[in-house]
């Protein structure tokens, strides 16, 4: 009866040995990944009760760092890391490259639905939001067939999307294109970590409205302010340009060695100009305030903690930003 525990033991050793080994080697085939699902959730960690950090939508390529069960902890294009459980299609470096090279629609409507068939009134394969991407695979006089990256068909109204690289190549790169998208997102609720049309925070906001002009601002609006142009610090909004971003925080104040830390400047908020003193920012829901204290839109707390304005776009070109490529 010792002998057969025994051996049991080392049978089941060898088993967990085996599973660890199969998830290395899996691991190792597919270190790459793309979203599948309208929007992934990123937590801080393999929790569902964890903090979400960030989101990543439909289409978009993660690389896969780590695995912890079924969590995998994923790197986003921006850099940025999280731990997400589902809505990641695994894929080889072959596969990969073969869903890169599969033409693309986008999603330009604020919120979309796609269908089993040619016929809105069809079963709803999942819901979409701007910025999502899907594979195309043909076109009809209303509609283009899509695929996704985990393999679901699916049709999507073509007053919805663009082929992706038709859009790519006519995106209006000016401020009053990045002001007239922004709108489009006026009343979205605040949603810390929010990155999509369902929720946004305020450097999620700023994110969508340039990634929707080809733009690929980094996660966060400590990062943000580090790319870009300088354009004012002295709180000069009369050297501020429509589609501008305003950057809000606490200064720097003067400090010795051991203090350096706690008095460094922390950037904490950012917001879009969009002229006559006034930026739309997500706080609350995306809405829009004022620098100027006659006007009835005034935000005092912002006015009083803002920091700097940044441009990223001049004459029709980005500037100090990367730009999203096929």
């Amino acid at each position: 009866m010792v002998e057969e525990k025994k051996n049991s033991s080392e049978e089941i050793g060898r088993m967990k040995k085996n599973i660890k080994l199969e998830e290395s080697i899996s691991l190792k085939e597919k270190t790459d990944g793309v979203i599948y699902n309208s929007v992934g959730t990123l937590r801080y960690a393999p929790r569902h009760n964890s903090e979400m950090v960030s989101q990543a939508l439909l289409g978009t390529h993660v690389k896969v760092l780590e695995k912890n069960k079924e969590w995998l902890k994923v790197q986003t294009p921006d850099d940025y890391t999280g731990w997400i459980i589902g809505s990641v299609k695994l894929m080889t470096q072959n596969e990969l490259q073969h869903y890169h090279n599969q033409p693309k629609v986008i999603v330009t409507s604020t919120f979309a639905t796609s269908y089993e068939k040619e016929d809105d009134k069809s079963l709803p394969v999942s819901d979409l939001v701007i910025g999502n991407i899907l594979i195309l695979k043909s076109e009809t006089e209303q509609y283009f067939e899509v695929g996704y990256p985990d393999g679901r068909n699916a049709y999507v109204k073509q007053s919805d999307t663009a082929e992706l690289s038709f859009w790519l190549n006519n995106i209006e790169l000016n401020g009053e294109s990045i002001v007239n998208t922004a709108f489009r997102f006026m009343g979205v609720p605040y949603l810390w970590g929010g990155t999509s049309s369902k929720g946004l925070d305020c450097s999620g906001f700023t994110k969508n409205v340039y990634f929707m002009h080809g733009i690929i601002l980094s996660r966060d609006a400590s990062q943000q302010v580090n790319q870009g142009q300088l354009v004012d610090s002295m709180g000069d909004f009369s050297t501020l340009l429509p589609g501008d971003m305003v950057f809000f925080g606490t200064k720097s104040k003067p400090s010795t060695e051991t203090e350096r830390d706690k008095n460094s400047e922390r950037v904490v908020h950012v917001g879009i100009y969009i002229g006559n003193n006034r930026f739309i920012h997500a706080s609350d829901n995306v809405h829009i305030s004022s620098f100027n204290p006659d006007d009835e839109l005034y935000d005092e707390f912002n006015a009083k903690r803002y920091l700097r304005a940044k441009r990223y776009i001049a004459n029709g070109h980005a500037v100090n930003v990367n730009r999203y490529s096929l």
